[in-house]
């Protein structure tokens, strides 16, 4: 079955210009800018939830890697409010959520390096969940005071 292009490029750019951020349909890495992923955050918070501009654009940049790695799977064609609407959506889960997500991944990265007997990416991986995690318990002890 062919799929059909559900968000299209001229869209993208459209709202990218309206938004007067850059052109996001040239994206090849999944980097944001501060006041782009502020502008969106605007566009899209319309209950005001308190959510700081860099757990969003690390939302931002986590949902972009869908596109800009895997382009069989870019769900929204980079469409940044779009986007925006799925970074929402799981902040207003779990505000953590993204530092939640970084801790599993690592751990998966460290899984295939223990399985693949590569001692110097299971130190790396290591170092990088320690830090990963002590992170996310930061910021839970922050939720229980």
């Amino acid at each position: 079955m062919k799929l059909p292009e559900y968000v299209t490029v001229q869209e993208v750019q459209r709202v990218c210009r309206e938004l007067r951020i850059r052109d996001w349909t040239k994206m090849k890495k999944p980097d944001v800018m501060a006041n782009e992923a502020r502008i969106i955050l605007q566009a899209v918070n319309k209950e005001r939830m308190k959510i700081s501009i860099e757990d969003f654009r690390t939302g931002l940049e986590v949902e972009l890697e869908h596109g800009t790695r895997f382009k069989d799977a870019n769900v929204t064609n980079n469409h940044p409010i779009l986007t925006g609407k799925i970074v929402l959506a799981h902040l207003k889960e779990s505000l953590d959520y993204y530092m939640r997500l970084d801790v599993a991944e690592i751990e998966g990265d460290l899984l295939k390096a223990v399985a693949g007997k590569k001692p110097e990416k299971v130190d790396k991986y290591f170092r990088k969940l320690v830090k990963a995690k002590l992170a996310l318990c930061k910021a839970e002890a922050l939720k229980v005071k």
